[in-house]
């Protein structure tokens, strides 16, 4: 009926150290959203994965065991509590840099 159950894409190996790497180099708050938005759908990612296997479904393979997504879970959850506590660097550049026009000083 449903034909072949669809197989999904592994989780790379490399992303724990990509994230901690990227929230190491954050130089203001869009790097800092930018980072911790990619963490969390990667985070939505394993948890939909987790629940597939425990919920045996037949729908979609999943390449990765139950114990291997529920300790990648854990340590991506500590290296996002890291990257969202990391100060940003004071006196950047400012949020908005307006250029007005010559003699108009607003």
């Amino acid at each position: 009926m449903f034909g072949r159950p669809k197989k999904l894409k592994k989780i790379p190996s490399n992303l724990l150290s990509y994230i901690q790497i990227e929230g190491e180099a954050i130089k203001d708050a869009n790097d800092k959203q930018m980072i911790s938005s990619y963490a969390h759908g990667k985070l939505d990612t394993i948890d939909w994965y987790i629940d597939l296997l425990k919920s045996s479904s037949t729908k979609y393979v999943v390449p990765h065991s139950l114990e291997h997504l529920q300790d990648v879970r854990e340590r991506l959850l500590t290296i996002i509590k890291g990257v969202l506590a990391t100060p940003l660097p004071k006196g950047g550049k400012p949020l908005m840099d307006i250029e007005y026009p010559k003699g108009y000083e607003g």
